[in-house]
């Protein structure tokens, strides 16, 4: 008799769950599509002739110029050198005079990757760069919301769309590619000083610092912040290989910069960037008070009325925010009333200030709202405190070199835009936490404010651009005369050629020397326009001036165009 054995039964198959679907909207690469398609259609608002600011129209009056002469110097020419070597008349406001040609860009990185977009799209794809370093800025902030805690997804969106990021996206400016590389650099040296990465990726931070210190200065101080920041608090958990790291940071923040300066170098014979940052660090200890102006208009101006109640305007209305989202938060009844009623107020204040007209928010507090709702979370959490001290610790450091002038025309503190968004993660991360009332009303407030940067862009774009064009169609010689007026070629660097025959003189003194220039050309008359109230003079040099006309121009201004001709002789000699 055979015996047999019973086979073990199976065990029954475990049921496998499948793993829950990531939303589109959660996918990073999903996101970034999506953000990206939005700059575009908000790009159609603007008009791709008028920019937010001058420095724009300067490059691209340097990339028509490379195209008219199908050459890769990036220079714009000057059609009167021959009767004024020293460009004091040149159009372009701050064109430099550099081996023999004249510049008027302060970077190369952005204009030579931009060139072929120009070439094969024009004025709005070269917008295509801006855009992509706004959404690697709002993907560096999805980055660091995670290591602070938080799951990331509000900060790329609240980033990418709420704050002043969607804005200088929007515009040829270098800010939001300098603004992503710095954020990196702030994410992979976190990563360095925590342990997660090493020597190698000590490298990458300093180098991402590198590269946005080619573009743009303040980075150097960023990258100084960081370090300092990570040293003190690390001071007992040092990052494996401390020296091996530093030493890693210090050669990735060289290599692109002396690679910069190589190209530089070779392509103008002169060094921008280098003598940029020069010039920054030997101007920040002069004129005390013009600093301070500067910073104080750039934190909470609202470029309104007369300093300094414009400034205790925007300290209350930044107050007030920050009041209302802190006592919202209480456990109090009373108090969250109180909160409530604050951030009313507020509202009602940022209303006040659209309906004045739109312009330019200056001041980082009150330009972005998020970054007051970041001061106000900072102590809530442990992780939020290097973020924090890295963005204050800059702030002084930056209100002491940032370039000198102009604090009005800018939205939300452009050299303290580093500083805004580190806060603004800070807030968003603080906000997934929060009661959705509050969070809706403060990401509310900074929609608001924020759209009216926006509308402010379409507005000025348009307006800008064809104030310009009117003022171009015009007969030639076109001078365009005042210090209101210094940059007005700069804003139509869309319409720029080498051979335009339009000069700048800043000074009604200048424009003797002007009327000489277009005698020496031989034109029997020239234009000129002035900025009101400013009156033309009846006559220059050997030009006597005849009809006239108005020109709307932006913001309710307007300009005088006037048309001379040359004087009979018994006038030649009059004023």
């Amino acid at each position: 008799m055979t015996a047999t054995v019973a086979a073990p039964p199976r065990p029954a198959a475990a049921a496998t769950t499948p793993e829950p679907r990531t939303p589109l909207l959660r996918r990073p690469l999903a996101a970034c599509a999506l953000l990206l398609l939005v700059y575009v259609g908000l790009s159609f608002a603007n008009n791709p002739h008028g920019y937010l600011g001058t420095d724009t129209g300067g490059k691209v009056a340097t990339l028509r110029s490379m195209q008219a002469t199908g050459s890769l110097q990036p220079v714009v020419g000057y059609w009167a050198q021959a009767y004024d070597h020293e460009g004091v008349l040149h159009p372009l406001a701050l064109t430099a005079h550099l081996g023999g040609e004249w510049v008027n860009v302060t970077t190369l990185p952005m204009l030579y990757a931009g060139y072929p977009l120009y070439l094969l799209g024009g004025l709005r794809a070269i917008l295509l760069l801006p855009m992509l370093g706004g959404v690697l800025t709002a993907l560096g902030a999805r980055a660091l919301a995670r290591r602070l805690g938080g799951r990331g997804d509000l900060a790329f969106w609240a980033v990418g769309l709420l704050t002043p990021v969607v804005i200088y996206s929007l515009d040829f400016w270098e800010h939001t590619l300098g603004l992503a590389a710095m954020l990196g650099g702030v994410v992979v040296l976190f990563d360095v000083a925590d342990r997660r990465a090493g020597w190698r990726g000590a490298a990458v931070g300093g180098a991402l610092f590198g590269i946005a210190a080619t573009m743009r200065t303040e980075a150097l101080v960023y990258a100084a912040a960081t370090v300092l920041v990570l040293a003190w608090c690390g001071r007992r958990r040092r990052p494996e290989r401390p020296v091996w790291c530093a030493a890693a940071a210090g050669v990735g923040l060289l290599v692109p910069l002396v690679a910069n300066q190589l190209l530089e170098q070779a392509i103008l014979g002169t060094g921008l960037r280098a003598a940029r940052t020069v010039g920054a660090a030997s101007g920040g200890g002069t004129d005390v008070w013009s600093r301070v102006k500067d910073a104080l208009t750039t934190t909470v101006g609202l470029n309104r009325t007369q300093v300094p109640t414009d400034w205790l305007l925007g300290a209350l209305l930044a107050g007030l925010v920050a009041l209302g989202v802190a006592r919202a938060l209480s456990d109090d009844r009373t108090a969250r009333r109180t909160g409530w009623l604050a951030l009313g107020v507020a509202a009602l204040g940022y209303a006040l200030w659209v309906h004045d007209g739109l312009g330019f928010l200056p001041g980082l507090l009150v330009a972005s709202p998020l970054v007051v709702v970041g001061l106000v979370a900072a102590r809530r959490r442990p992780a939020f405190a290097r973020p924090v001290a890295i963005a204050l610790v800059a702030l002084p450091v930056v209100w002491v070199f940032q370039y000198g002038g102009g604090a009005n025309p800018q939205w939300g503190g452009r050299y303290e835009l580093c500083s805004g968004i580190l806060l603004a993660v800070v807030g968003c991360v603080a906000l997934e936490t929060t009661p959705w009332r509050v969070a809706a009303a403060a990401l509310a407030l900074a929609g608001a404010v924020t759209g009216a940067g926006l509308a402010w862009l379409s507005v000025r774009s348009h307006e800008v651009a064809d104030a310009v064009s009117s003022v171009a169609a015009e007969p030639g010689p076109i001078v365009a005369s005042g210090s209101g007026l210094l940059h007005f070629w700069r804003e139509g660097g869309a319409l720029y050629t080498p051979t335009r025959p339009w000069l700048t003189a800043e000074h009604e003194s200048e424009l003797p020397e002007a009327a000489r220039v277009v005698a020496d050309t031989g034109a029997s008359s020239f234009t000129l326009v002035t900025l009101e109230p400013a009156a033309p003079p009846r006559q220059i040099g050997g030009y006597q001036a005849g009809a006239h006309h108005r020109v709307a121009f932006l913001a309710g201004l307007h300009l005088t165009v006037t048309r001379y001709r040359r004087a009979e002789p018994a006038l030649a000699g009059g004023g």
